[in-house]
């Protein structure tokens, strides 16, 4: 695996596990890696790379790729996050939370 999708992989895998504990110091510090790797991706024309996060056994990578991959593979992305909005706990609410503000217009991702 390519280390930018590693880095991405780790950081989301790190996020999830603090969000899971109300470590929100250290989830914010996994946020800012995931988001420097998506500008990295976007940047360089990447994005499909995340695509194949999309199976992923983390639900938290899963999540983080299906976000970022919502305006380049929608149907795919929607797909993963509704399953994940089955979940319980933390992962199905940000899961549905996500659809929800991606199909009222209200997610971009800069």
């Amino acid at each position: 695996m390519d280390a930018d999708l590693e880095k991405f992989e780790r950081a989301c895998i790190l996020k999830g596990e603090a969000d899971e504990l109300g470590d929100s110091k250290k989830g914010n510090k996994q946020y800012k890696i995931i988001h420097s790797v998506y500008l990295l991706f976007k940047n360089n024309n990447r994005l499909d790379e995340l695509l194949s996060l999309l199976d992923h056994e983390n639900p938290y990578v899963k999540l983080w790729a299906s976000a970022y991959t919502l305006h380049i593979s929608q149907s795919i992305a929607e797909k993963t996050l509704e399953s994940l909005s089955n979940l319980k706990g933390n992962i199905g609410f940000c899961s549905e939370m996500t659809l929800r503000e991606w199909r009222n217009g209200n997610l971009k991702f800069e």
